[in-house]
């Protein structure tokens, strides 16, 4: 094992508990039960859950809605049973409970006073009882929030609503792949105006919750309690948008909503994994709600981004990892900062269990299965995928032309074929119709040199090795 690698005291180690933080089992058994289930279910079941405490042989899993305790005892009971089995090795019984984090929040002095549900309580709290309250993450904060070329416009737009608040952008419409930071974010947002300004009425929701709170008020003839929640506050987050594409009566009560914050100078976030323009399905009125303030993407992280936020991970856990391991997971985990996060607990679990964790260790551990990609992906896969990015055609490049431009193209190939591939440099170059290899080293010499000074370029080679993903 590395020296560098902090060793816990093992001795100490007598229930899971011990061994583990309850967090770091729960993202463990969360990637795993992603690996069972598909990217909607999970996120429309397990959206609020969290597993509360071990002890006596029983793991507690906390719904925040008793329809998710229901379908997950029902439905889900053997893979959540099966993912902490093999996070803590034992095979714990459940036990599903529902909480409220209103009544967990009311301190001795409120018991005596009437409060209701859907109001935020008079009485001064400190900012973390507070975003418990508004359903956010009070460990979401600007502060560990990694910036890089693919989220610096996201955040300089998260800055500037919590500098000016309901005016500087509204509504604010994130979009982006899952996994890249855009829950993280948004509840920042939350947590800082919430430390900013104290007395303000901040609320995150899924789309999800936000629609089944709608059901309920129906169902029991609450819609003017339902409405009161979601209109009288300050600043109104709402993840997952996409998914109201199927529910029109959901739209409409949103676009409601929608209505009276914005006229109130009330701050809106959303987030989706698409913009706007491409969920279907949307009413017109909505969609141009949606794109009237300040719609922003954020992309899939760059390696040194990614470099950045498994170091963040190392250094907020006190603990190191050899850089050569670092440059493992980045090279491997291109897209998800979630699996970024999982794949360091992993690995924290591998020492806490004495296992050495080296290159190879990990690369089994984590299912890297590098040679297998090197395999799967053919030379003419990289040059279609540089083909396309750079708006050349192959017979232009393993022609004899030598426009620099194409020149250009030619060596970001030979880049991707020694780098991606690790094919030998006599093979790079008979791919793209060169007969000396020192032509070979001179263009990834170049690149290399290019993209660390040269934004847009990098970029480019990111999409190329996107579509080789």
């Amino acid at each position: 094992m590395s020296a560098d690698i902090e060793k816990p005291n093992l001795k100490a180690a007598k229930t899971p508990q011990n061994t583990f933080d309850i967090d770091d089992i729960w993202k463990i058994v969360s990637e795993n039960i992603r690996l069972y289930i598909s990217k909607r279910e999970y996120d429309s079941w397990f959206g609020g859950v969290y597993l509360s405490k071990i002890e006596n042989g029983m793991a507690e899993i906390s719904c925040d809605q008793g329809f998710k305790r229901e379908w997950l005892e029902m439905y889900h009971r053997a893979v959540i049973r099966k993912s902490l089995l093999s996070a803590t090795g034992q095979n714990l019984e459940l036990v599903f409970t529902v909480r409220s984090s209103f009544i967990k929040d009311i301190t001795p002095e409120d018991t005596s006073e009437t409060v209701s549900i859907f109001q935020m309580p008079t009485k001064a709290v400190d900012p973390e009882n507070k975003s418990r309250r508004s359903q956010l993450n009070p460990k979401y904060r600007f502060a560990n929030f990694v910036v890089g070329a693919h989220n610096k416009l996201a955040y300089a737009v998260a800055e500037a609503v919590v500098a000016d608040l309901g005016r500087a952008y509204n509504p604010v419409f994130y979009y982006g792949p899952t996994g890249v930071g855009k829950t993280h974010l948004m509840q920042s947002i939350g947590n800082e105006i919430l430390q900013k300004y104290p007395d303000k009425k901040v609320m995150y929701v899924p789309i999800e919750q936000f629609l089944n709170e709608m059901i309920d008020s129906i169902r029991g003839k609450t819609n003017e309690v339902f409405r009161k929640k979601y209109r009288e506050i300050d600043l109104l987050i709402i993840d997952d948008i996409q998914f109201v594409e199927t529910y029109a009566k959901t739209q409409e009560e949103l676009f409601n909503t929608f209505n009276s914050l914005y006229l109130a100078n009330k701050q809106i976030v959303l987030a989706a994994d698409r913009p706007p323009r491409e969920i279907k399905n949307l009413t017109d009125r909505l969609r141009s709600r949606f794109e009237g303030g300040m719609v922003a993407d954020i992309q899939s992280p760059d390696i040194e981004t990614r470099m950045a936020i498994l170091k963040y991970l190392l250094e907020e856990k006190g603990v190191s990892i050899e850089t050569e391991i670092l440059e493992l997971i980045a090279k491997n985990i291109e897209s998800n900062v979630r699996e970024l996060e999982g794949a360091i607990t992993k690995i924290l679990s591998m020492s806490k269990f004495g296992e050495e964790p080296n290159a190879e260790n990990i690369a089994k551990y984590l299912q890297f299965d590098i040679e297998s990609k090197r395999k799967r992906i053919k030379p003419e896969r990289v040059i279609d995928a540089v083909c396309e990015v750079f708006d050349v055609t192959q017979k232009e490049i393993k022609g004899k032309s030598r426009t620099s431009y194409l020149a250009r193209a030619r060596q970001v190939i030979m880049y991707l074929l020694r780098e991606e591939l690790q094919l030998p440099l006599e093979k790079v170059a008979k791919e793209v119709n060169r007969k000396d290899h020192t032509t070979v080293l001179h263009a990834c010499e170049k690149i290399g040199e290019m993209i660390e000074k040269e934004v847009r370029f990098k970029e480019k080679i990111e999409k190329c090795k996107a579509l080789l993903a």
